[in-house]
């Protein structure tokens, strides 16, 4: 068995690691949401919008595309999509984050 491929040790880790960082992101982002519930303020929208961006749906589609290309469900050429999109779910995420921020210091 190698020590860095895809049955490794170190692979394994890295697999349950990633999936425990994804459902407490999924956690995270619903805790967010049951915060908008409680409080329908506009600022408080987006953040929440942000949150589950960032922490929920960009950790889950790390871990789901990492997957299937680990088992070659997706072939290896997908792989900078798969980054392109996590990346842009981040770059949302955090752009809801600050604007909720840019409103709730004008109110």
């Amino acid at each position: 068995m190698s020590i860095v491929g895809l049955g490794s040790p170190i692979a394994l880790v890295t697999g349950i690691v990633a999936a425990a960082t994804a459902l407490l992101g999924l956690y995270i982002g619903y805790q967010a949401y049951r915060g908008l519930q409680r409080n329908e303020e506009r600022s408080m929208r987006w953040l929440s919008t942000g949150m589950i961006l960032l922490f929920g749906l960009a950790y889950t589609l790390a871990v789901v595309g990492q997957g299937l290309l680990a088992f070659r469900i997706f072939p290896v050429h997908f792989q900078n999509i798969i980054r392109l999109l996590v990346r842009v779910v981040q770059l949302s995420g955090l752009l809801c984050i600050a604007y909720s921020l840019r409103i709730a210091t004008r109110q």
